[in-house]
């Protein structure tokens, strides 16, 4: 992801490695003045083969190729910066922070969920105001409540109203555990003795 219009850095697929400056010593001050009286004398192929055979003289020297190579990877930093850490921090936030709906095992330990998943997770309301008949049950004193969005896995959880409370418990109704997907059935020992009132259907998704 190197950019083109910085060739003289590799940010952000590598760190650049600038050599570090150092003072001039002993040994490249012959080959410094070497150098210096090749520029005078504006004989720039002698300058050229002098660092050349003495390659550790680039570390006295402040050349155009090495503030070209800093200024390459200044604005190769201010580039990435600018236009791709959000999408970056995203990608982190989503694979390796890890937001992932189905997470399992040690994963959970690391994982956030999507606004979507914490929102089942927490229960969301299927439906309100339902009113079950006597004539509703089967023969089998069962009601079927059937919705697409309710998945094979998923806890349906219903508040009866308060006026059917009693009449709910009397029948000792309760809710069918492995009935299938996109739909849940409510079991009773025997009929109602009126018609109940749902006051609310929760879906959790585990």
């Amino acid at each position: 992801m190197a950019y083109e219009e910085y060739p003289l850095s590799k940010f952000p697929d590598e760190i650049d490695n600038f050599d570090n400056m150092q003072d001039i010593t002993a040994s490249l001050v012959d080959p410094m003045v070497s150098y210096q009286t090749a520029i005078t004398n504006k004989d720039f192929v002698t300058a050229a083969n002098v660092i050349a055979n003495n390659p550790d003289l680039l570390k006295v020297l402040i050349n155009a190729y090495r503030i070209n190579s800093f200024q390459d990877g200044l604005k190769a930093t201010q580039k990435c910066f600018k236009e791709d850490v959000q999408t970056m921090v995203t990608h982190i936030a989503q694979n390796t922070i890890g937001i992932n709906d189905s997470a399992t095992g040690d994963e959970k330990k690391t994982n956030a969920y999507s606004g979507y998943k914490t929102e089942y997770l927490s229960g969301i309301t299927l439906a309100t105001s339902i009113t079950i008949n006597i004539t509703d049950w089967n023969s089998d004193l069962e009601y079927t409540y059937t919705n697409s969005s309710i998945l094979a896995d998923d806890e349906v959880q219903v508040y009866f109203a308060d006026v059917s409370k009693l009449n709910a418990s009397k029948a000792f109704i309760y809710v069918k555990s492995d009935t299938g997907a996109g739909n849940f059935i409510l079991k009773a020992n025997k009929i109602p003795k009126s018609a109940l009132v749902i006051n609310e259907i929760r879906l959790v998704r585990r």
